[in-house]
């Protein structure tokens, strides 16, 4: 008993410190975000220094090279500052890319405009530009980058349109470029990391995202726009996670960043804003939610107008409510305000809980019919696999019927030869008929015969399908009459179903050493990775049995 109460005594104390600490921190964060607000002025002046500095050198450089560079360093700044600044750059680095005749810079600076129209909600003019991209002449790195702004451009549709189907329609497209960047990106390149953790957390995975984001973490420096970024897509890790306090401190933390490099599209400060609204914090979130409005209007998009007017709304009316509240002194009144406040905040909760009921059935649907569908494919497979083997066995039995009837003519033929030998008196020719090493010579080469005749019917395309899971210059053809040879019979057993190599080297007439290294050189010429090559030979997915 003593025991018990000692570690429930531990556990408080552990709570209470957890807690403690965490209110410190964010205490710090708000002074933070309160200085920085407090700079926005000098901050905002130093940035306007930068753009000036850049368009000096813009107008006085002559040659189009130069001017492209500079245009392209005020488009990067107006980016994440000035949306309609931002445009007019693009446009300006897209026509001089153009009188450049440079392919490269061409189709970055389309997508450049593409991303910024996408943006600021010209969908028209972002689509009609992305369609004049032919993917298949770019780079891998080009090609990556035109997927990933494919994916957002189709992504802020599915969030414009009020259309479930057409919003789900987009959301799909958006997910099919962002899948085909994947296969193109560095596995730990801050731009994969990214995408990585953005669709996670749409995919309410909160867990695997924090895993990215430690990484993409590790990748940024600290009060960057990037460390931004990854400091607000953390947040939204957390908030799927449930982990409220988590998802301020980070979101603080994003905002910080964005104010320090005078970003002015930036979500962060708003939806801290509409957390501290909710937790009663009206003065703090009236306060950046004013600022945030500043940069809203300073950056001029419609997207963000639509995500911060409802909240701005709220939030102000609610502030002008208690100023109006305070000032009028009248109990009458201030009984009245409290309960619409009371009552407002009831129906919030309770239409907030019936939405979070809703979205934890549709999840448990969405799972429950990812699981069926994974189940109708694993059945779709082992009922190809049954077939094939059945056709395979048909296949087999009638050709075992056929050299069976085959051997014993040949048999019967040789006994007659010997007989006329004998009868003869041609010991000598006997002898030779008889010879060891000649009747095996000739009884494995017509084996290997009826073995690569009997198998490439079953199989006509093993010997394509095989090379195409190599690399192009380690291809394999077989030699003069024969139809394979016996690295290609190798692994037609093992595409059978034999895969021990003692097995393979007694049916072929070879050590299993000289099978195995066999083996090996053929998964060193392995166009994907080696260690799952002979399992790609014996599953592969368009090396059909011929209809018979």
């Amino acid at each position: 008993m003593r025991n018990l109460s000692i570690a429930i005594l531990v556990c408080v104390i552990a709570l209470f410190t957890s807690c403690h600490r965490h209110k410190d921190t964010m205490s710090v964060l708000y002074q933070q975000l309160d200085q920085s607000i407090s700079d926005s002025a000098r901050i905002m002046a130093l940035q306007k220094s930068r753009i000036s500095l850049l368009r000096r050198r813009w107008s006085k450089a002559k040659q189009p090279e130069q001017r492209y560079i500079f245009a392209d360093s005020l488009y990067q700044v107006y980016a994440s500052y000035i949306n309609d600044s931002a445009v007019v750059w693009a446009i300006r680095c897209y026509n001089l890319s153009k009188n450049l005749e440079d392919s490269e810079l061409s189709k970055r600076s389309t997508l450049n405009l593409v991303y910024q129209y996408a943006k600021s909600g010209y969908y028209t003019e972002a689509v009609t530009y992305f369609s004049q991209i032919n993917p298949a002449c770019l780079s891998p790195d080009m090609q990556a980058r035109y997927y990933d702004v494919g994916s957002d451009l189709y992504g802020n549709f599915g969030y414009s349109t009020e259309d479930p189907t057409m919003k789900k329609y987009y959301w799909q497209i958006s997910k099919n470029f962002r899948d085909s960047a994947y296969r193109l990106m560095p596995k730990h390149s801050m731009i994969y990391l990214r995408n990585r953790v953005q669709q996670l957390v749409n995919d309410n995975r909160g867990y695997e995202a924090l895993s990215y984001s430690n990484r993409w973490m590790a990748l940024t420096k600290p009060n960057t726009h990037e460390y931004a970024i990854m400091a607000y897509y953390r947040s939204e890790a957390y908030h799927k996670m449930g982990n409220v306090a988590k998802q301020k401190e980070w979101l603080a933390r994003s905002a910080v960043a964005d104010l320090n490099n005078a970003v002015m599209d930036q979500a962060s400060l708003w939806m801290l804003a509409d957390i501290l609204y909710s937790e009663g914090q009206l003065d703090r979130a009236y306060r950046y939610m004013a600022y945030s409005w500043k940069c809203v209007s300073l950056f001029t998009t419609h997207k963000r107008a639509w995500d911060v007017t409802p909240i701005l709304t709220v939030i102000n009316e609610s502030y002008q409510q208690k100023t109006r509240t305070a000032n009028q002194r009248l109990t009458v009144l201030c009984i009245v305000v409290i309960l619409l406040f009371i009552i407002s905040v009831t129906l919030l909760v309770y239409v907030q809980h019936k939405r979070h009921q809703l979205g934890e059935a549709r999840n448990t649907l969405d799972r429950i019919n990812r699981q069926l569908l994974t189940t109708i494919e694993q059945l779709h497979r082992v009922n190809a696999d049954l077939k094939e083997s059945d056709r395979v066995k048909d296949k087999y039995i009638g050709n075992f019927f056929s050299l069976y009837s085959s051997c014993i003519e040949k048999l019967d033929n040789f006994r007659a030869k010997v007989r006329r030998k004998l009868k003869a008196g041609q010991r000598e020719e006997l002898l030779a008929l008889t010879d060891p090493d000649n009747m095996y010579a000739e009884a494995h080469k017509e084996f290997m015969e009826n073995f690569d005749n009997i198998f490439l019917s079953l199989y006509p395309t093993f010997v394509d399908d095989f090379n195409a899971l190599l690399r192009p210059d380690c291809h394999i053809r077989p030699v003069g009459k024969e139809r394979m040879n016996t690295t290609l019979r190798i692994f037609a057993l093992i595409r059978l179903g034999i895969t021990e190599s003692a097995r393979i080297a007694e049916i072929l007439g070879y050590s299993p050493n000289s099978i195995y290294n066999y083996r090996t050189r053929a998964k060193n010429m392995s166009a994907g990775p080696r260690e799952s090559f002979e399992e790609r030979i014996r599953h592969p997915g368009n090396m059909n049995i011929e209809e018979t």
